[in-house]
């Protein structure tokens, strides 16, 4: 697991999910080593992206 930067400062957040999608969602990303939080993170990260992209 890659060490993150201790200067970012995090925001916790709780999700409602019905129980069989993230247990789905689960068996696919282990597919991949990929981990659900990190996941989020990272699409979080993209649709950011894109949109600062799209402002330009």
């Amino acid at each position: 697991m890659a060490r993150e930067k201790s200067t970012i400062e995090y925001q916790n957040v709780s999700m409602r999910i019905p129980k069989e999608l993230y247990s789905e969602y689960k068996k696919v990303l282990a597919k991949t080593g990929s981990i659900v939080t990190y996941d989020v993170r990272n699409y979080m990260k993209k649709v950011v992206e894109e949109d600062k992209k799209g402002q330009k």
